[in-house]
């Protein structure tokens, strides 16, 4: 089974789970369901099927579902004849027809109009598909997997997404973990997003300093994956083949930031541990119920582990 570099960088339980889900799907036809924040590596893990299955020789076909109007999400789907619909003025191939004995991934599933997903459910069910305006069905042999960051449960709760459609998809769930999830990964990631930010701009490799690389393990990364990536792809930029420190980093990367105390090494455990409790609870405004429900401790535990940490606001 092949692997590429950056599909297996990740030593953290959590991705290491996402990616043995991976391989034991990859061998099979079966519809596979990614689910996770936006920037987790959803893709990562989708090529990663596709490459290692058995229509590896094929192409992935990709169809974001989230690109218009019900009208239009249908023609990137199944195609259209000319005239079908204003300004169809050629036939069209869909995404269903371009992927046959191939594999289908489509791109935040959750975004297909409500219209949409009964056609949607039929192909899968029955593998036949028709264009629009067209007076004829087509067969496929396709082997489909989707993706989205939105949780599919709720949405069939609140009406939003069919049901039925939620369990033909959801045939194999593979959820990929926030990096937040998997702080152990940080240094890993950024090693290598330095390394391929100095191949592409041509320059002598960045460095990371200790602190930076606290800095980074401490934030929470909303954007996930793809915005350590840009973080680091601009810091790179900065330094232009010096070391990273601290100033170095974006002020959104920074607040909650203090320093080593002294004598206080930054890869201590000490240190980050209180790198971690500042950073929480200065996003959380000094409010100790939400800091300690993020952090996983009671409130009365935060308390004495502010106290005996020394933290003060500002």
């Amino acid at each position: 089974m092949s692997t590429s570099p950056v599909e297996m960088i990740g030593a953290s339980p959590a991705w290491r789970q996402a990616l043995d889900l991976a391989r034991r799907v990859c061998a099979t036809n079966a519809t596979v369901l990614i689910t996770g924040e936006t920037g987790t590596g959803k893709e990562i893990i989708a090529r990663y099927v596709h490459r290692n299955s058995a229509r590896r020789d094929r192409p992935l076909v990709v169809c974001s579902c989230g690109s218009g109007p019900a009208e239009l999400v249908e023609s990137d789907l199944f195609g259209h004849e000319r005239g079908a619909f204003t300004g169809a003025v050629q036939p069209r191939v869909g995404v269903f027809e371009r992927a046959h004995r191939a594999t289908l991934l489509l791109d935040e599933v959750a975004d297909i109009p409500r219209a949409t997903q009964a056609k949607l459910l039929r192909v899968l069910q029955e593998r036949r598909f028709t264009r629009l305006g067209a007076p004829y069905t087509l067969e496929c042999d396709v082997r489909v997997i989707a993706t989205t960051h939105a949780d599919l449960r709720k949405l069939v709760a609140r009406g939003l997404f069919r049901e039925d459609l939620f369990y033909r998809l959801n045939v194999f769930p593979i959820p990929v973990p926030p990096l937040r999830e998997r702080r152990q990964d940080i240094g890993l990631l950024a090693e290598h997003f330095l390394a391929q930010a100095a191949r592409q701009q041509r320059s002598r490799r960045a460095a990371l300093s200790e602190l930076a690389l606290a800095a980074l393990v401490s934030y929470d990364w909303p954007g996930n994956v793809r915005q350590l990536q840009s973080v680091l792809e601009r810091a790179a930029l900065l330094v232009q083949g010096r070391t990273i420190d601290v100033p170095d980093l974006p002020a959104e990367l920074l607040a909650g930031w203090t320093a080593p105390a002294p004598g206080e090494s930054p890869t201590s455990l000490a240190y980050a541990q209180r790198l971690r409790v500042a950073r929480v609870m200065h996003e959380c405004n000094w409010r100790l119920t939400p800091a300690a429900t993020r952090l996983g401790v009671s409130p009365q535990a935060l308390r004495q582990l502010v106290r005996q940490l020394g933290l003060k606001p500002g």
